[in-house]
């Protein structure tokens, strides 16, 4: 067949290389695949970024090479891989945030998820895979927001003003720290001045999405916020 006719090394490069110079090559390619999600995440200001996804998937690679190598006939070379799902779980969960009205973070964790199993793939020696994968979880994330647009509808945007007590300074730290967890970009809030001691920040919201509303509710319950008015309402597309 014509599979049989492509390269050894689009398969298991553990077959086309020495250990030595086959353990270079995947672990460069588990720090580049780990880099280039972490870069998507990074510039959108995620806690899991660049440096993060390049330690785990290389750190993937690691253990997944060392379970291939310290293999024998009575030892399954999988049994320390497995042991990274496990883990990954953890750094996954640590990633999620629950409050406010809002879970944040899922789409981190499993973006955690994902790059530890390319890891575990190129460790094993399958770059063209491991590659393969590392461009598909990259559009996933890229494309997400117009995926969203054609799934879900467009988001529909709404104004509103939060007013607040000025004279104490961290209020309007709470605020921004709410504005920060549901991902409202600097170009959807304003913060202005309402009089001597108070303060004012529109806020450029999505109402049609019930996760991207959930900001209003938790704008309303931050300590030091007087009221909130809803000033008006039009639809643009997701990425306006």
């Amino acid at each position: 067949m014509w599979i049989e006719h492509w390269p050894a090394w689009i398969g298991n490069v553990h077959d086309a290389f020495p250990a030595p110079v086959c353990g270079v090559i995947v672990t460069l390619a588990a720090t580049f695949c780990g880099a280039l999600v972490g870069l998507e995440r990074a510039q959108r200001q995620k806690p899991a970024g660049l440096r993060t996804m390049m330690l785990i998937c290389l750190g993937a690679c690691i253990f997944t090479q060392v379970g291939v190598l310290l293999a024998d006939e009575n030892t399954d070379p999988g049994r320390i891989a497995a042991q990274v799902v496990t883990g990954v779980g953890f750094l996954g969960a640590g990633a999620i945030l629950h409050g406010r009205g809002a879970i944040i973070g899922i789409t981190t964790a499993a973006a955690i998820w994902v790059v530890a199993a390319v890891g575990v793939t190129l460790g094993a020696g399958y770059i063209v895979a491991g590659l393969f994968f590392t461009l598909l979880t990259f559009m996933t994330l890229r494309m997400e927001e117009r995926i969203e647009a054609v799934l879900c509808g467009k988001c529909r945007w709404s104004e509103i003003l939060v007013r607040f007590e000025a004279t104490n300074g961290r209020t309007r730290w709470r605020i921004q720290h709410v504005l920060d967890e549901h991902q409202l970009s600097d170009d959807c809030t304003r913060f202005e001045s309402d009089g001597e001691n108070k303060g004012v920040v529109r806020v450029r919201f999505c109402h049609f999405h019930r996760q991207h509303r959930a900001v209003v509710a938790a704008l309303a319950g931050t300590p030091g916020v007087e009221c909130v008015e809803m000033i008006g309402e039009r639809e643009q597309s997701l990425r306006t």
